[in-house]
Parts: C-alpha cells; structure tokens; sequence
C-alpha cells in the first residue's frame, strides 16, 4: 500500500483546510469557554460550511467502507485544528448520520438525513450505560404498543446530548437490538444538566433519562436479529478517537517546537538544548507512527480486508497511549508555562486520557487484539 495521497484526496484536504482561516480559529479557541447556546450555534455554523465541501457525506454506513481513506484526508484536518469540534461533527455525521444510512430504512429517515447532511442538525449517540450494568446486558429496553414502542432507561455519556436535535439511543426489545431515534423535546425525555469533564471542555456531554418515552415505529431501526449495527457502530467510534488522537499529537507538538524556538533558557533557545530535542524527536517519532497505523486502518476498512477490525484496536490503543506521551513530553518542554491554565499545552494534556478510556477501552481493545491474534494469526 502507497500512503501517498492522490490528487483528489490532496483537493479535498486543501479545501477541508482551507474553511479554518484566520477568520474562524478565534471561534473555535472559544468554544473551551462557551457556554452550551454559543456552543451550538457555532457547531452548526461549521457543519454548515463543512457540507459545502462534501465532508459530511462520506463514510456513512457499512457500504460507504470504501470511502475511508479519501475521508480520512479530510478527518485529519480538521482534527489537527480542533479536537472538540471533530469529535461533535463526527458523532452528529459518522455516528448518527451512518447510522441512519446503514441501518435505516431510507423513506423512514430521509426527512433527518437530507437536512443533517446539509449541516442543519446536531445529534448525539448514547450507547454507554451506568456503571454496575452487567456486561453485554441492556437496561435501556422497550417494548411494543401498537404502532410504537414505549422506552424506558437510562444513558450515562451522550456527546452533544445538551445540544442535540436528535438522539439516537440504543436499547433491546424483547432481547433484540434497535436504535430509537428520539428528540429532546419528546415526553419522557430528559436530557441530564452538561458534564463538567477533565478534558474536550469545548464539546457538550450529558445524561439521558428515558420514561415510558412513545417512539414511533418510523422511528426505529430494527429491532435486528444480530449486533452488527453495534458492531459497526464501535469500529466507526474507534476510528474517529484514533483521528482525534493523531490530530491531538500534531497540535501539542506544534506548540512544543514553538516554545522551543522562541524560548530561551541559558543564554539559548530551548530547543539548542539536546534533552529538549530528544523529546522533540519522540515526539514527532510517536506523531508519524501513529498516522501512518491510521492510514493503513483506513485502507484495510475500505477494502474490507479481514485483518481491518484487529487493525482498528491496534490504531486506538496506540495512538491513544502515544497522544498521552506526546502531551506529556510537550508539558516538560513547555514546562511553567504548560502548567498554567488555558494554555494550548495544558489543555493537550487533559484532553489525551478521552481517548483511551472512551469507544473500546484500551484494556478491552488488547484483549480483542489478543484473541484475534490466537485465532486468526499464524506466528
């Protein structure tokens, strides 16, 4: 495989880049600080401008597959300049919006698709349940009331769930999985107050109360008769934090190589010192790693290679763990000044812990990798 971007992938990255001028990067530094009405308007002001580029079409469901690396071009951009805003624009697209493509029956969900691909929705995708729940066992269920279902449970994480048109949340009926698509505003819906969270301080997550909710059966993908839609789902999920991580890595190195250049300690600059360019080198070294781990995913999940679902644990768990280093070596570069609240640095290093304990953890991910590895793999 030749990770050499083609001419169209080198278009679509140009244009992805080119939305984040000098204009719009004060919106986004903002929206650390914003509040959940400015947070909202500015997420849906982007998703608007990214549409235009065609960004918030691809990858959507399992027979978009093929699309992953040409996306990937497009992800890593955007991921580079600002990791809350990826990851709201990639629950409400790639998680939601895929979805309702994969997994939906088109004439059911075409009303929310067409304007979610137009960047005129926000969604949220609530899977994870409060702790104590017994592995692999739902207690979001419902059950089947003439036309609808009545649903009853309760949510723990929901990314954009404060600012969330829709919801899609994901439960059981009579032992089978579906995904009902709910609104905030529907009787029995209780969308918890926003999280306080250690880091990603510019994305909105709550709680989610469901009671005796009335769900229309239109509104309702499944119930299935196996797990692929959950699946499909965690391997999505998965990739998108393998992408926010290696954004992560590049933005905190970026920060570093500025403090080093423009520093001085010693009578020269930080980055004249050999311990500081070692960790400069590591840094870089861990980046590039992980990127090029990210690109042979995407290529092994369009190609739907057998290998593409080991891969996909593998590129979460090391670019997880390699962000935290490179937060951690950028904080010793950046030293006092990494310290300090605000700053571009400290803010990386909050952020880097999400990804390995977020999607598929990274202690359930090595045991994933492990068995496909007895199984599969001959060594």
């Amino acid at each position: 495989m030749n990770f050499d971007w083609t001419a169209e992938d080198l278009d679509f990255k140009n244009r992805i880049a080119a939305l984040f001028d000098r204009e719009s990067l004060p919106a986004l530094e903002a929206l650390e600080r914003a509040e959940l009405p400015e947070l909202k308007a500015t997420t849906g002001a982007f998703l608007k401008r990214l549409a235009e580029t065609g960004y918030l079409a691809l990858g959507l469901g399992p027979a978009a597959a093929a699309e992953t690396l040409h996306l990937m071009a497009g992800q890593e951009e955007v991921a580079r300049i600002s990791g809350c805003l990826f990851l709201a624009v990639e629950t409400t697209v790639r998680l939601f919006g895929g979805l309702l493509k994969g997994f939906g029956e088109p004439d059911r969900v075409r009303d929310i698709l067409e304007p979610l691909l137009r960047g005129e929705i926000i969604a949220s995708v609530a899977v994870s349940e409060p702790a104590g729940n017994e592995p692999g066992i739902s207690r979001t269920l419902a059950r089947e009331d003439g036309d609808s279902f009545v649903l009853n449970g309760r949510k723990s994480f929901a990314t954009n769930g404060p600012i969330a048109d829709y919801l899609a949340v994901t439960g059981e009926v009579d032992g089978l999985l579906a995904v009902f698509l709910v609104e905030p505003q529907m009787a029995g819906v209780s969308v918890g107050p926003r999280l306080q969270t250690l880091g990603y301080n510019g994305i909105a997550v709550s709680s989610l109360e469901l009671t005796a909710v009335r769900v229309p059966r239109s509104r309702v993908l499944g119930p299935f008769r196996d797990t692929k839609a959950l699946e499909w789902l965690r391997q999505i999920d998965n990739l998108v934090l393998t992408v926010a991580s290696v954004g992560l890595m590049y933005r905190t190195l970026r920060e570093a190589k500025e403090h080093a250049s423009g520093h001085v300690r010693d009578g020269k600059a930080v980055g004249k010192h050999q311990e500081v360019r070692f960790k400069l080198a590591e840094m870089l070294t861990l980046a590039q790693t992980a990127q090029l781990l990210a690109y042979r995913t995407a290529w092994l999940h369009a190609t739907a290679d057998a290998e593409a679902a080991t891969l996909i644990h593998c590129a979460k768990v090391f670019s997880a763990e390699a962000s935290e280093r490179v937060a951690s070596l950028a904080m010793q570069i950046a030293a006092g000044e990494a310290y300090l609240s605000g700053n571009l640095v400290e803010r990386g290093y909050r952020d880097a812990k999400y990804a390995a304990i977020a999607g598929t953890t990274s202690e359930l991910a090595r045991m994933a990798i492990a068995q496909d590895l007895l199984n599969l793999y001959r060594v």
